[in-house]
């Protein structure tokens, strides 16, 4: 039997990560019989950015499996499972979600992904799934707000995905900075072996693999092929004891937030795009840029942020440009709504026009306007006439057509970032899965 598992909400400020509990339970699992089959990489579902109470790092996770045992012994184990990792935390998670489905109901979850993706999900919709599942579908530790994330997480549909190895500190040592090459973390991303990408923000000099909250993530490798991230991280080298390391497929760097909607539609805790025209661009205070567009159904306001990296191409947009934003939409106070921009598209640009006063065609100086009806005068030479017309130029543009993203410093974590603009997510990355962590590997001679 098929058996989907989604957990969410298991981080806190005082630790703990929701990825850590999925390696712990998938550990659990196979040492007590419970897995006959993995059916693909363990799951991290990076969910709608823009909701206020989302968790620390917004992601939820999956695993799924042929079973092997009873599945009425499977539930309690993996809700006890669970609730021993809470009890280390002591306190802080409330509303850890814990959801099972069998066989191929996770299909029917695909819609409840890309509503908690891109909208705001009452927990009535998630009572409206469980009773309507016909007992497919199990909150095994009651219902809450969690349980949204878990159900997201076994819903993903996993068409464009990325992977992220993830190495978990030992817990016998005291939190600390990574004892990582950072020489070889900079270099990771730039040997196309390894395939990695956003490892280190050279420009800002910082190690963005690095984790630097409370939580056991040690080191965080993101790539395009899960084999090459184990070779990467054999390359790159932690010089400490771990407890261990798990591979995951994520929707992470996929942009897959970016629905198309009308201005009228991007209402608070959304996300999505917007094309339209560039009505006005004003500079606000600490160099964030505001852009109002409108698109035909009204008006959008948006923010680039500088932290984007994208200020200096919203800055010199115009009015009369065609553009597309994507991003989440924030509540601001005496505004409404906000996008707040991840994404900057350029579809067409407005054409700029310099008029000037003529040239002096005696000395070549330019020429001053000598008053309503006179003409123009030269105040060096005393050159005068009638018969000159102003000069218009066409004005270059500081901006081409095109995508215009933030780089791995100023990305979100399912912003799409420089290094993966033109990189095929969508089929270059599927492989079997064969090593998925420290305690399993599948090798290719039992490979179907």
């Amino acid at each position: 039997m098929k058996v989907s598992i989604g957990i969410d909400g298991a981080d806190s400020p005082r630790g703990g990560c929701t990825t850590h509990v999925l390696y712990r339970l998938f550990k659990g699992l196979l040492k007590e019989g419970y897995i006959e089959r993995v059916l693909d990489y363990p799951y991290l579902v990076r969910l709608n950015p823009s909701i206020p109470f989302k968790t620390r790092g917004n992601g939820a996770v999956a695993i799924k499996f042929e079973l092997r045992r009873d599945p009425e012994d499977l539930l309690p184990f993996v809700a006890g499972l669970v609730e021993d990792y809470l009890k280390e935390l002591s306190g802080g998670v409330s509303d850890v979600g814990l959801a099972v489905a069998f066989g191929d109901y996770d299909r029917e979850l695909v819609d409840l992904y890309h509503e908690a993706l891109t909208d705001y999900v009452h927990r009535l919709r998630i009572v409206e799934l469980v009773e309507g599942s016909g007992g497919k579908l199990i909150l095994p530790m009651g219902l809450s707000r969690g349980c949204v994330g878990a159900i997201a997480a076994i819903g993903w549909p996993a068409t464009r995905f990325t992977y992220e190895l993830l190495v978990y500190r030992s817990s016998s040592l005291p939190p600390r900075e990574a004892l990582v090459d950072l020489g070889r973390l900079a270099s990771v991303d730039f040997n196309p072996r390894y395939r990695t990408f956003c490892s280190f923000d050279a420009d800002a000099g910082r190690a963005i693999a690095v984790p630097r909250g409370p939580d056991p993530v040690l080191l965080g490798l993101r790539g395009l092929d899960p084999d090459r991230l184990f070779e990467a991280l054999n390359y790159i080298g932690i010089s400490e004891y771990i407890e261990g390391w798990m591979i995951f497929k994520t929707n992470q760097a996929t942009g897959d937030h970016y629905v198309p909607r009308a201005s009228r539609d991007m209402k608070p805790f959304r996300t999505g795009c917007v094309a339209g025209e560039v009505v006005s661009v004003k500079l606000a205070v600490g160099g964030d840029v505001e852009v109002r567009v409108h698109d035909g159904f009204g008006l959008l306001v948006a923010y680039v942020f500088k932290e984007s990296g994208l200020t200096k191409m919203a800055r010199n947009l115009v009015r009369g440009d065609v553009v597309r934003l994507c991003g989440a939409v924030k509540y601001w106070e005496g505004i409404g709504g906000v996008l707040h921009v991840e994404l900057l598209e350029v579809i067409d640009l407005a054409e700029l026009y310099l008029k000037q006063n003529p040239r002096c065609p005696s000395c070549g100086a330019r020429l001053k306007s000598a008053g309503r009806g006179k003409g123009f005068k030269c105040v060096k030479c005393g050159y005068r006439t009638k018969d000159l017309q102003p000069v218009v130029q066409r004005v270059d543009r500081d901006i081409t057509r095109g995508f215009y993203v933030p780089s791995c410093g100023g990305a979100k974590h399912l912003t799409i970032p420089k290094p993966l603009v033109s990189a095929d997510i969508t089929t270059s990355t599927q492989a079997p899965v064969r090593r998925i962590s420290d305690f399993y590997y599948l090798s290719t001679a039992t490979l179907p």
